[in-house]
């Protein structure tokens, strides 16, 4: 019997062997289903027509890693049916004789990867590492197809007088090496 395992972060695990165990409709894919091109073909078409959308594909020796999110957060019916519609393709094609695959959300900590994660996240505050080396924190305002708002607040003592500068940078997507959001579990 199959065992797909659930893990903390909406991820669906298909064990090694899952070809052995599943039986399904043969593959109508007659190409080697071993780059990250494809597997993101077949990933967005699955997506196409729903809100979700596709935020990284991993593929090493052994693994494959596909990470999925929408505007309200992606759940585990959304995983598991993304999860079932690869089996279904790779059976047959001996992609699941060597590989695991992994389908889940990317996660909280995660870097944002895409302009999708972006818009979902704006108003939220973030860290952003820059392609000069440069570390930026602030809020997240605005989303364009080329890049983000980003407004940086610093605080400063003069005179015994707290002064607060906020600076709004324009960073386009070329620029940002990683951008990650910034947790904050203080009780208000």
């Amino acid at each position: 019997m199959l065992a797909i395992r659930t893990i903390a972060a909406f991820c669906l695990k298909i064990p090694i062997f899952a070809s052995r165990c599943l039986r399904g409709p043969e593959s109508p894919l007659s190409f080697d289903m071993n780059t990250k091109d494809e597997i993101s073909g077949l990933v967005k078409e699955h997506l196409s027509g729903t809100d979700c959308f596709l935020v990284d594909v991993k593929l090493s020796p052994g693994k494959l890693m596909v990470a999925i999110d929408k505007p309200t957060g992606i759940t585990i019916e959304e995983c598991s049916s993304l999860s079932r519609y690869l089996l279904d393709r790779f059976e047959g094609t001996g992609f699941l004789e060597t590989h695991e695959v992994e389908v889940g959300s990317p996660g909280m900590d995660a870097p944002l990867l895409v302009p999708q994660q972006y818009r979902r996240r704006i108003g939220r505050e973030l860290r952003v590492f820059d392609t000069f080396g440069h570390e930026l924190n602030g809020i997240l305002k605005q989303v364009n197809e080329e890049g983000i708002e980003l407004l940086e607040s610093k605080s400063r003592k003069e005179n015994k007088k707290k002064i607060i500068t906020e600076t709004l940078h324009t960073i386009p997507f070329s620029e940002i090496r990683e951008a990650k959001l910034i947790l904050n579990f203080k009780l208000k």
